[in-house]
């Protein structure tokens, strides 16, 4: 099989589940984000990925998800569904299954707790790829301890179906090798936005962002002025991306609640968390506050400051 070719560039948001007060999905509130996403102007949305907690969700309510994306977002924007499990043969079943449901991708990381050599970590992707969903690889070794090289990242450019790969490694050196190794047959995404002006200056061709969760036309702007080589127009925005990446950690949560929390407080609708997460407390809200004040997207001013 020829190596696949993909068009995917710029945003591809990697979107929250919101939950309601009993810990269920609230699919009305999931619905209405799958409009503001596309209002927004993303080029892509991310289902179920690490953001939407999907390390609390059952295989259900993640083809759920599928579901409800795929219905609300009808082909106004790419989907990509997060297919990521512990065991090779749940990620395969769940890439599958949004073959199955026409999705445009899948975004699989290395198997979280496996801790896989390299080995069976070729052998993982390989299965995976194996479906025919053109696959987007994630690299985040600060959630599986499991590192997407360089080097192996150029054996993963070689299955016809990695079509992509988005790096959170925050490792600027070995991101530049890889994009010197695959930038020309893989597109690399920006999974943490504050090295976006460094990654696509060096060759990648978008951000999976968090941010546009939370402000989602200036994330798109962003991205577009940094693709366009407008640097200066993009510094502005890449403050306030700043600012909200340095509250993602409020208070010791982690960045899944704070973006939920900063959501909810623009006017998004972010929902609560899932347990083992806890809603952020009051004195945590009034930072997120002042934080959202400070970039102009406090109470539902987001759009207007966009």
């Amino acid at each position: 099989m020829a190596k696949r070719r993909t068009d995917w560039t710029g945003v591809f948001v990697v979107s929250v589940t919101p939950f309601d007060d009993n810990g269920d999905i609230d699919e009305p509130a999931f619905r209405r984000l799958m409009d503001q996403f596309v209002a927004d102007g993303v080029q892509g949305i991310i289902v179920a990925g690490s953001t939407g907690e999907w390390y609390t969700l059952s295989d259900a309510e993640r083809l759920r998800l599928f579901e409800l994306a795929q219905d609300q977002v009808a082909g106004r924007v790419k989907l990509i569904a997060g297919t990521s499990a512990i065991s090779t043969r749940d990620t395969v079943a769940l890439t599958q299954s949004a073959s199955d449901r026409g999705y445009d991708g899948a975004m699989v990381l290395a198997p979280p707790y496996a801790l896989p050599n390299e080995r069976e970590l070729l052998g993982h992707f390989e299965a995976v790829a194996g479906v025919g969903l053109p696959i987007m690889a994630y690299n985040n070794p600060g959630r599986t301890q499991v590192t997407i090289t360089p080097a192996f990242a150029e054996k993963l450019a070689k299955f016809p179906t990695i079509v992509a790969l988005k790096d959170s490694s925050k490792d600027l050196y070995a991101l530049a090798d890889t994009l010197n190794r695959i930038g020309g047959d893989v597109a690399v995404f920006c999974g943490l936005e504050p090295y976006a002006m460094a990654m696509i200056g060096r060759g990648a061709v978008g951000t999976v962002s968090m941010a546009a969760n939370i402000i989602g036309r200036r994330a798109v702007d962003f991205c577009g002025h940094l693709l366009a080589g407008r640097y200066r127009e993009a510094r502005p925005l890449e403050a306030a991306i700043d600012r909200l990446y340095e509250a993602f950690y409020v208070g010791g949560y982690g960045a899944y609640v704070v973006i939920k929390a900063c959501m909810n407080l623009a006017g998004r609708p972010g929902g609560l968390p899932r347990r083992p997460h806890l809603p952020v407390d009051a004195a945590g809200l009034d930072k997120l506050r002042q934080v959202l004040a400070g970039i102009g997207a406090l109470d539902g001013k987001a759009r207007a400051a966009e």
